[in-house]
Order: structure tokens, then C-alpha cells, then sequence
């Protein structure tokens, strides 16, 4: 009895996305590509920015696995960002702190305040991390905390409270105690 061997072929890869430099390009645009409903009324609304696209990726995915929570753009800049904000005014913008090539602060003006902003960080102590708390950023996460965490941090600066890993607040006091004349009492 012969035995028929049948020849198996690799399927071929899937095309790669096209690409765009790292960007939506258009929040309309990304919902037609995606085909994604409007967010609804009281979901808080995400804009991701981060220069890798596998991190976006990957913060996207964390944040899609929350109803509370739409991510509605990713950028990989800081001019990028703020263009978007402009247009699809989100309530949290997620920052990844390796795009804080340029002054925080400048990036923050452009924001205008309209927009909390969330930092995440691997480094607390970065001086980086201090202009952008001056400047106005609202929480600061770090990245190896458990990926259930980001979406809780998001919620809290969407909320309008503030968010510092305890190493972020020891930093700050002390600059703090440091930073301020003791008078004699």
C-alpha cells in the first residue's frame, strides 16, 4: 500500500497595515477603516500617544477591554497630538513619556488645559516627569504597574483627580522641603 504524502504550504503572511507614519489620520477616517460605532454618552474618551506602534497597540488593547473607555485616535507625537486634540476632543490624552523628546511644558500649553493627561513613565524620578507635572499633567503611571491599573488611571484623571506613584510623591516633597526658606518660629 503506497502512502500519499500531501504537500502543505505556508499560508502567506497577511499584508501589513498601510502606513502612516505612526498616525490616525483622521479620527473619521480610523472609524471608517475600523468600522467602529460613535462613542456612546458618558464614555470617556482616549487619545493614545506613543512613538512605537506596538505600544499604542498594546495600550489600545488594554483600554478596549474597558466599556467605560473609547480609544478614539493614536499618534506618535506630541505635535500629533496636539493637532488631534484640537479636532476630536478627547477627555484623557494617554502620553507615553518616550515622546517627551521636546519640552513637556510646550506640549502642555498646546494642550491648553482642555484635556487631562496621563504620563506613563519607567522612570519616576525623571526630570522630564517634574516639567510635565509643572506644566500640567494629571497623573503619572508607571510602566510596570499590572496592565488592570491603566484603565483605573485613566478613569481618575478623566474624573478630575490626580494620580503619583509613591516614589513621584517622595521626589516631590522633597524637592519641596528643599525648595522652600524655613522661617524660626
Amino acid at each position: 500500500m503506497a502512502q500519499q504524502i500531501m504537500a502543505t504550504s505556508t499560508p502567506p503572511a497577511p499584508p501589513a497595515p498601510p502606513d502612516h507614519g505612526g498616525t490616525v489620520l483622521s479620527i473619521e477616517g480610523a472609524r471608517r477603516r475600523r468600522s467602529r460605532p460613535p462613542v456612546p454618552r458618558g464614555v470617556i474618551r482616549v487619545l493614545v500617544v506613543a512613538s512605537q506602534a506596538l505600544t499604542r497597540a498594546g495600550l489600545r488593547r488594554l483600554l478596549e477591554d474597558d466599556t467605560r473607555l473609547a480609544v478614539i485616535g493614536e499618534v506618535a507625537s506630541g505635535r500629533e497630538a496636539a493637532r488631534l486634540v484640537r479636532s476630536a476632543d478627547p477627555d484623557v490624552v494617554l502620553l507615553d513619556a518616550g515622546c517627551l523628546h521636546s519640552d513637556p511644558a510646550e506640549l502642555m500649553r498646546v494642550l491648553g488645559g482642555r484635556v487631562a493627561a496621563l504620563l506613563l513613565t519607567d522612570s519616576e524620578a525623571d526630570e522630564r516627569l517634574l516639567a510635565a507635572l509643572r506644566a500640567g499633567v494629571t497623573g503619572v503611571l508607571p510602566k510596570d504597574s499590572h496592565p488592570a491599573e491603566l484603565a483605573s488611571a485613566v478613569r481618575t484623571v478623566a474624573d478630575g483627580g490626580a494620580l503619583l506613584p509613591p516614589l513621584t510623591i517622595r521626589r516631590l516633597i522633597t524637592e519641596l522641603v528643599n525648595s522652600t526658606p524655613t522661617t524660626p518660629r
